[in-house]
């Protein structure tokens, strides 16, 4: 009885050390996955993000509003 208790007991942590470590692979999967995605849509120069705010600032930014073009006289 006691012999099959402690193989029990084995198994059973066997099994909470494979939980543990697939909880940690899959933590760190997701996390790289997280910092290419933010790479890809918000701090890379030609982001998603970085061209949509570069159109905006050229509709709503006062420098980029008016144009004048000089007439010949």
């Amino acid at each position: 009885m006691f012999m099959k208790l402690r193989t029990y007991l084995k198994e059973k942590g066997q099994t909470s050390v494979e939980y543990i470590l697939m909880l940690a692979v899959s933590v760190s999967l997701g996390v790289a996955l997280l910092k290419k995605t933010e790479a890809f849509l918000i701090t890379n120069p030609d982001s998603y993000m970085n061209t949509q705010l570069k159109i905006y600032t050229k509709l709503f930014d006062p420098q980029y509003l008016y144009k004048r073009y000089p007439l010949p006289r």
